[in-house]
């Protein structure tokens, strides 16, 4: 295939998450809104890659996707980016780690000669929803004159179309309507096909635990005469999700024609991730859970793999399993997005006797919890960000209120499955960590009410420009006191002061402000640089490395009762102790050499980070700390 028939033939894939607008104006924000992908290529260091070559390649790629994408996005290619050392040194898998949001997808081309075979990999990191496309491509070719659109065509598979759920019908067999990213900018049906595939991402606030069996399967794709940017889907998913899902985003995957290969693993707390030891049966099917003849069962003793084959050999970009036997009541149907060939490990419930279902439960609701908390995060940074900008005021209330309403329904039933679970089983949960973050749920719900209600005050009330400008900044920097980031808000109270604004309550409460931060002891300053700048940055494998360092900064703090750094330090222990969480549930060192060698890594670090949180949570209720 030629560079010009690539063009031609191009097709594009999604990836997403993004601000939950009223309808319309959602809309219009959507269908108008170019891509902007960055294309990374880096060469390694051999004779036969000369500059000439490399330049070649970045050439074809830029002149390819832009003219495949025409109006409907900007394409730069570049040798260079921020995190192409560590992208090197760890691996494309190491996108799996990163938090980063952007308004531009960043696809890597990782180019190397063994002597025989150029070797290209490639993977795209999608900044709207801070999320990896699912595999690493990879492709080799003996042509030199090939490799650029070997490239070309691993990027296409994974680009990611982007689109946001409008409705949703009611019903077992739900009917989704989505409006693509960038559909009154061009013909999107040369992007998306019937039974094409779209993963879900929450809109802020709003939590991804229970879309990881989730999907959308084209139905009808855009209307090439209307060019209206909308597409018709069937929803499926494993878990129930609660409220719908109009405003989630999504992304079409890079689905493929594979065989099925599924590995049973356990889930729970122990022996997680290891082969399930009894015996499942299953009906696949093709196209649904319901409405056709079923493939023959399947089933797996002692977590064997299996490899299942519809009669054609293959299935065609999704398979649907339903458990028919093998574990006790729970029957869980299951739609999986074929991205690659590789096998697809599925968790299923641990045996039903009480301790190990409480256990499991339990498990199950902490991380809810931290990830609500986690999105709630997420969604201030999102708020602090645009806060500064009056003439988004509308877009920053719709935002906040939708966040609002997420962190209510999320912390009522949280709460009510905390009261549940302990009732049910007759004990006591003994979660002091997540007894704290819903705590710090209430705090994030009151500062979002506290927020709305002084934006729309301003809206209402204050007519002059600049005034407007200043009080929003002022609402903005009270979210980030809530934060703990003291010095940042201090900083935007004191510009809008020298900027001319005059008011006695901002002179008093800048005044509270400095007698809790300042300080002349540079040593108490090194600590704090320490806990606000380095530390909630660190990837999780530089952690154990820096957790002495983080012992020091604590100690200064503790010995200078400076108990605001320390509660900003526990909030990024936390976090890091979710990611090696997450880590550590997505390895399978029972099947895996490697994986076993950073399950135990990754183990220790968990232990030293659990053992960091104890200490500080013990300081702060010694100090009585709220």
């Amino acid at each position: 295939m030629n560079l010009q028939c690539f063009q031609r033939s191009f097709h594009v894939l999604l990836l997403a998450a993004a601000l939950v607008l009223p309808a319309t104006a959602q809309a219009q924000s959507e269908l108008l809104t170019r891509y902007k992908l960055e294309i990374v290529v880096h060469v390694a260091e051999n004779r036969t890659l000369t500059d000439v070559f490399r330049g070649r390649v970045e050439r074809e790629l830029r002149d390819g996707f832009q003219a495949a994408l025409g109006d409907m996005g900007h394409v730069t290619v570049t040798h260079e980016h921020p995190r192409l050392a560590e992208v090197l040194a760890r691996g494309l898998r190491s996108l799996d780690d990163w938090k980063d949001r952007d308004d531009k997808k960043t696809h890597f081309v990782l180019i190397d000669y063994s002597g025989v075979h150029y070797e290209i990999q490639a993977r795209q990191y999608d900044g709207t929803i801070g999320r990896a496309s699912p595999v690493v491509r990879r492709d080799r070719t003996r042509d030199r004159d090939f490799v650029a659109k070997a490239a070309a065509l691993l990027i296409k598979h994974d680009f990611g179309v982007v689109g946001t759920v409008q409705s949703e019908s009611e019903g077992a067999s739900k009917q989704v309507k989505i409006e693509l990213r960038g559909g009154g900018l061009g013909d999107m049906s040369r992007w998306v096909k019937k039974d094409d595939v779209f993963a879900l991402a929450p809109p802020d606030g709003g939590s991804s635990l229970l879309l990881r069996w989730s999907l959308l399967q084209v139905e009808r794709a855009p209307d090439e005469a209307a060019r209206d940017g909308v597409c018709e889907c069937r929803f499926f998913h494993r878990y129930r999700i609660t409220g719908g899902i109009v405003g989630y985003r999504c992304i079409k995957l890079g689905t493929v024609r594979a065989p099925l290969r599924i590995r049973w693993v356990q889930g729970g707390t122990k022996g997680r991730g290891k082969p399930l030891n009894q015996q499942i049966s299953v009906d696949i099917r093709r196209y649904g859970f319901e409405g056709e003849e079923k493939l023959p069962k399947e089933s797996n003793l002692d977590g064997v793999m299996e490899t299942v084959r519809d009669k054609n050999g293959v299935f065609d970009n999704v398979a649907f399993v339903r458990v028919t036997f093998g574990l006790g009541d729970s029957k869980p149907q299951i739609p999986i997005a074929l991205c690659d060939d590789q096998p697809i490990s599925i968790e299923v419930d641990p045996p039903k006797d009480s301790d190990s279902l409480f256990a499991y439960q339990k498990t199950q609701w902490q991380a809810e919890v931290a990830e609500s908390v986690r999105m709630q995060a997420n969604l201030f940074k999102r708020l602090e960000a645009l806060g500064a900008n009056p003439e988004k005021r509308a877009e920053i209330i719709q935002l906040a209120k939708s966040g609002l309403s997420h962190i209510q329904a999320d912390r009522t039933k949280l709460e009510g499955q905390r009261g549940e679970l302990a009732k049910r089983n007759k004990r006591d949960l003994k979660t002091p960590i997540e007894d704290e973050r819903l705590k710090q749920l209430g705090d994030y719900e009151q500062a979002l009410r506290d927020f709305i209600a002084k934006q729309e005050e301003i809206e209402k009330t204050e007519n002059d420009p600049q005034l407007k400008r200043w009080r929003s900044e002022i609402a903005s920097a009270k979210l980030i006191e809530n934060d703990l980031e003291f010095g940042k808000a201090i900083e935007i109270y004191e510009r809008i002061q020298n900027e001319g604004y005059k008011n006695a309550d901002l002179e008093k409460h800048l005044a509270d402000l400095h007698k809790i931060w300042d300080t002349s002891d540079n040593d108490l300053k090194d600590a704090r640089g320490f806990i606000y700048g380095v530390w909630p940055s660190l990837d999780i494998t530089r952690l154990e490395e820096k957790i002495p360092e983080a012992k020091k900064a604590f100690k200064k703090c503790q010995d200078a009762r400076d108990y605001i750094p320390i509660k900003k330090l526990l909030l990024g222990t936390l976090r890091h102790a979710d990611q090696l969480k997450k880590k550590l549930d997505e390895l399978q060192p029972d099947l895996v050499t490697d994986d076993a060698k950073e399950y135990e890594q990754f183990s220790k670090i968990g232990k030293q980070i659990a053992d960091l949180g104890d200490e500080l949570q013990n300081s702060l209720k010694k100090a009585d700390v709220k």
